[in-house]
Parts: structure tokens; sequence; C-alpha cells
């Protein structure tokens, strides 16, 4: 048995079911964790299954407690008697990192991790393409809008600050430089272009970038915050922030000739390689050196 544990947002959850399909690819009995929402009060808890449909079969609590890291001595004894010495917990060790064991590795395993490399997701892109549709809109602004997005060469900007400002590692990156920067890019090699900005503080972003040729997307809020990612998807190129939820969105869209501009850094730490998020094909903009052209 494998069991992978969901938790986070919503990109952080569709990192970790492309794992989940990537294993159920090579193995018979694979189960989703969800008992760590139950005390989750980030974001809108669970969410593939209300947005995508998505049925996973569930692991009991006598499965999960299996792999309870809280009474480890229980646990080993437990692993012991039914699987071997060899089986048991595994955390993903170092983040943004591609383990091609794990995909061969047919041992039981609880898998705790986020899994944010591209190599995990090539293997089922065609399963994913066809499962992640998102539901219809129902209201009249998204529905204009998305109409408004399929005649002009939409850009969407997603500007994460809230929960970012003040992080150790995640905040920091994607400041006013880098947005102008890639904001100038665009305008470079994008005729005509539009900039469709989505963030968890519009007003700011609002008074930092007025621009004439520019939407601010203020309506997809709680249950329906995903919405935003739905409409990042419909536009033709990106500048997504150090963000899951953006990665998505420019990974959901299918336009041949997209451009995504990135930071090229994703965390506050050095010694990360960060070529399985921040994919070869995305203009990066470089951070360390504000001088630089990009």
């Amino acid at each position: 048995m494998k069991i992978v544990k969901f938790l986070g947002g919503l990109g952080n959850q569709l990192f970790q079911y492309a794992f989940f399909c990537a294993l159920q690819q090579r193995f018979r009995k694979i189960k989703a964790d969800f008992s760590g929402f139950d005390a989750y009060e980030l974001h809108n808890g669970y969410e593939l299954e209300r947005i995508f449909g998505v049925l996973l079969p569930q692991a009991s609590p006598f499965e999960q407690k299996l792999f309870d890291q809280q009474d480890r001595r229980w646990v080993q004894r437990k692993l012991r008697r039914l699987f071997g010495t060899k089986d048991g917990y595994y955390e993903e060790p170092v983040l943004f990192r591609y383990d091609d064991t794990l995909l061969d590795d047919s041992r039981n395993r609880y898998y705790w991790g986020y899994w944010q490399h591209i190599n995990y997701i090539n293997p089922v892109e065609d399963q994913l393409r066809l499962e992640l549709a998102f539901p219809a809109f129902a209201d009249q602004r998204n529905m204009e809008l998305s109409e408004k997005l399929s005649m002009m060469n939409a850009v969407s900007v997603h500007v994460r600050r809230g929960d970012y400002l003040n992080d150790p590692v995640l905040g920091g990156i994607c400041d006013v430089g880098y947005y102008r920067r890639a904001l100038a890019y665009m305008e470079q090699h994008i005729a005509d272009s539009h900039f469709v900005f989505f963030s968890n503080d519009i007003p700011w972003c609002r008074e930092t970038f007025s621009m004439q040729n520019a939407i601010f997307v203020d309506w997809n809020t709680g249950l329906q915050s995903f919405r935003d990612m739905q409409l990042m998807s419909f536009c033709k190129h990106h500048i997504i922030a150090n963000s899951s939820f953006s990665w998505w969105g420019a990974w959901l869209n299918q336009y041949a000739g997209k451009i995504v501009v990135s930071p090229d850094r994703w965390v506050g730490m050095e010694g990360l390689d960060l070529s399985g998020i921040i994919l070869p094909e995305f203009q990066q903009i470089n951070l360390l050196n504000p001088g630089s052209k990009w």
C-alpha cells in the first residue's frame, strides 16, 4: 500500500495529485490521506473534489496511524509486523528535487511532501489535462471576462502578497522591481498586450501598476478563488509569482506560443536545483542583478 498526504492550497494539491497519479500508473493500491485538513485553517481545505470532481480512495484512520510520527514506537512495531523493516514513512528530503527511484519503489510507503517537479507531471500529463477541467462559469463578470480574454493578447499577472509579505522563505522575491521588468519584457515581445492582474491585494496592485491596458480581477474570493486560476489559464501569456497557484494557471494554458515570465529564484534558500519548477522554457528575470536587462 502507498498513501499520499494532501495538504496546502490548490496549487500544492495539484502537485500532490500529479504525484499520486504517477504512482497510480505503476502500483495497484494507492490511497490519499486528507486528515491534515481537519485542523488546517489556511486556504479553502481540500478542493480537487469540489472543483474538478476528483474522487480518490482514502486511507482509513488505522492506515493513517501506521505512519503517524506522533507515536513512532507503536508505528515501528506495527510496520515490522505488517510490512518489514524497510517499509514506512517517507518525507520529501529536499524541496523541488526529483527522485527517480520513487516511481519504481514497490515498498509500502506514506509520502509527505509537495513533489513540485515537472518530471512527476510529465508521465500523467494527458490524464491531468483531461481531468482538470474547470466547471463552467455561472456569473456574469467571469463569463464576460473570459470572452474578452479569448479576443486579446492577454497576459496574466499574479501578485502574491498577504501571507507572503512576512514569510521568511517565500517573501521578498517577487518585488515591485520584478514585476516592472516582467511587464516591460511582455510589452516589448507581445504586440497590443493587455495585462490581467490577479492578487490577494488588488488595491495595492491598482495603486502600484496604474496602466491603461490593465484589468484588475477582485471578485473571486473564498471558495470561488479557484476561478482566478481558471481565468489565468485562458490568458495567452503569463507573469507568474513564486507560487504554485500561478504556476498551474500557466501550465493549464495550452496556447502553443505562450510566454511565461518567472523569477529566477523560488525561495529564499541557496543551493537548490529549481529546474523542475522554473522550467527551461520560462523567461527568467534575474533578481540578483537588477541592472541586467531581464
